[in-house]
């Protein structure tokens, strides 16, 4: 599994003009636009480029390769996992850090319980998105896999949306309301804490299909 660590590292690093961009417009817009986005802007890109590896382990029948080496199908599914969470997780606390270094330069007024509460839920959001795109692009392939999330998203909103209609025809917007309310008056503690915990047991529900996937296909 080192070996898939060290592989993978050595994957992003390649990628130097893009990474060099990233980090540069991470910076600008650090100090350009409101200081939050940066903290969703900057492990949104790395989410993307460390789920990227996917798709060069299958360029030139590159998967067939890695399967020949002394790794079980599992150990490739977890190092994804680790590789991809502690890839968005260190550069969401960059990101951190540039919002304070922001609000230094800036002199911008903040609550110190607030920023901490919308920064802590940002990581588990990103998690998820993991969780789901692991398992899809290894069972149907990094391109079919998009297209896989592309729909399931589309059902998730017209789902949304078509929940949200029903809701107010039924008359039940103030049992909504209420439960929103519920949510803004709970423990920031207990908010942040049920956050990683749902986080957590979908990514191990998510990280055991993906080892069964990887068990059951044939490359």
């Amino acid at each position: 599994m080192k070996g898939l660590f060290i592989k993978d590292i050595r994957l992003i690093a390649n990628q130097k003009r893009f990474l060099i961009l990233y980090l540069a417009v991470a910076l600008i817009l650090s100090f350009s636009m409101d200081s939050s986005f940066i903290v969703s802007y900057v492990p949104m890109m790395a989410m993307l480029l460390v789920l990227s590896t996917i798709s060069y382990d299958y360029n030139d029948n590159g998967m067939s390769f890695i399967m020949t080496l002394p790794n079980k199908p599992g150990d490739y599914a977890v190092e994804k996992y680790i590789f991809s969470a502690s890839g968005v997780t260190f550069m969401w606390l960059v990101s951190m850090v540039l919002q304070f270094v922001s609000f230094m330069i800036q002199k911008t007024e903040y609550v110190l319980s607030e920023v901490i509460l919308t920064d802590a839920l940002m990581l588990p959001m990103f998690l998820l998105i993991i969780a789901i795109m692991i398992p899809i692009e290894l069972k149907y392939s990094p391109e079919k896999g998009r297209t896989v999330l592309f729909i399931i998203f589309g059902i998730v909103m017209i789902a949304v949306i078509a929940g949200k209609g029903l809701v107010e025809k039924i008359g039940g917007a103030g049992d909504v309301m209420e439960l929103f309310v519920k949510l803004q008056n709970m423990s920031p503690v207990v908010l942040i804490i049920a956050a990683y915990a749902v986080c957590l047991i979908v990514l191990s529900i998510s990280m055991v299909s993906t080892i069964r996937i990887m068990q059951n296909k044939e490359f």
